[in-house]
């Protein structure tokens, strides 16, 4: 063997290495993404579990909250305290969320069980007439506009509705 014969085989054996790392670099990178996106989910759902903890310990938190959605005035102030610290950390959770699906990392069908919550929140009478107008200017300029371009979704009742709920036999 001559030199230029060992050259060429050293730099074979270069880009061949080059290659195998770049393609376990790929398949980490991959794994990783993978990864957060699980914990992004995860996270988003230990959020809202944990603001739903309260009213599933309390059918009071359950009542402000259906109460001041459907008409802020029609609820009592402590009501409106509770609505209001439910409805602040549902919505701010919620621009999590929506930022979290900006960036690719929630996945669109993820995406779309919170969208359609956050729009029955925020279209709701008292949310939309009273709650929002004084408390918007908490969330993103992005995340207000994104909101003012929604409409109400047709497939959610309000939660009387669903609290109320008797079957009734046929």
């Amino acid at each position: 063997m001559n030199l230029q014969v060992l050259v060429a085989a050293a730099e074979i054996v270069s880009a061949l290495a080059v290659t195998f790392t770049l393609i376990a670099l790929i398949i980490s990178i991959r794994q990783n993404t993978r990864s957060q996106k699980a914990l992004v989910v995860d996270s988003l759902a230990a959020a809202i579990a944990s603001i739903n903890v309260p009213a599933m310990e309390s059918h009071a938190l359950g009542s402000a909250i259906s109460k001041a959605t459907i008409n802020w005035g029609s609820a009592s102030r402590e009501e409106r305290i509770m609505a209001h610290y439910f409805l602040f950390s549902f919505f701010k959770l919620s621009e999590n969320a929506w930022y979290q699906q900006k960036a690719g990392i929630l996945d669109k069908p993820l995406w779309l069980g919170w969208e359609t919550l956050l729009r029955k929140y925020y279209h709701s009478d008292g949310v939309c007439r009273v709650w929002w107008p004084g408390r918007q200017h908490a969330y993103s300029p992005e995340f207000q506009r994104f909101l003012s371009g929604t409409k109400p979704p047709d497939e959610l009742g309000n939660l009387n509705d669903l609290f109320d709920y008797v079957q009734h036999d046929a």
